[in-house]
């Protein structure tokens, strides 16, 4: 299973009200954290990767030539709706229904390539888990994506699928960049930098 490459998501189609400025783009270390969610999706061998967006695509297009985006009309139904748009656009582009698919939204970046790759070797839907608290990105299965594919897309995925924890070394992984005071948080710890973020400039 380990050969076979995994397709994802990248959420990034939330308006960020609270913050003032899209997510995506907030820069961390030299980089967007779009850049750097799509970037730690591709080392840990997932592919194709679609990234959902809202109002930013032509930004998105430009850090990220390479990727497949797809704009999502109505962002505030719920994340739900997004994620069943990045599957429907990767099921047309691989010409198959979705055995196994990545969800990564843009504002939980507090994980590196390692953790996801210590996801993917496990089975069935799958999410890391420190202290005791699960987080993002997760893994889900065939099931799963059929029950997504099949929901309301204002129903939370977490009301949707139940996802197994997978115990990973990961300290800011439940870190939210909801507010410029989570942006800072992050920029102030040298050591989130370089465990989460480590090619970009600046440290």
């Amino acid at each position: 299973m380990g050969s076979i490459p995994t397709p994802a998501v990248v959420l990034a189609a939330g308006h960020s009200r609270r913050l003032g400025r899209p997510k995506a783009l907030v820069a961390v270390n030299g980089k967007e954290l779009v850049w750097w969610v799509h970037e730690r999706l591709v080392s840990a061998g997932c592919t194709p990767v679609v990234v959902v967006n809202a109002e930013i695509e032509s930004d998105v297009a430009r850090l990220l030539p390479e990727a497949r985006l797809v704009v999502n009309p109505n962002p505030d139904a719920g994340r739900t709706g997004s994620l069943q748009l990045g599957i429907e656009a990767l099921e047309m582009m691989m010409e198959a229904k979705l055995e196994r698919v990545v969800m990564a939204p843009v504002d939980r970046p507090g994980w590196n390539s390692e953790v996801l790759q210590t996801l993917l070797e496990e089975r069935g839907d799958s999410a890391p888990s420190f202290d005791g608290r699960k987080g993002h990105p997760v893994v889900l299965s065939s099931s799963a994506i059929k029950v997504v594919r099949e929901a309301e897309s204002h129903h939370p995925l977490r009301d949707l699928v139940v996802f197994n924890p997978v115990a990973v070394k990961a300290p800011w992984l439940h870190l939210n960049i909801d507010t410029e005071d989570d942006v800072a948080l992050l920029e102030s710890n040298n050591a989130a930098l370089l465990d989460c973020f480590p090619q970009g400039e600046g440290i």
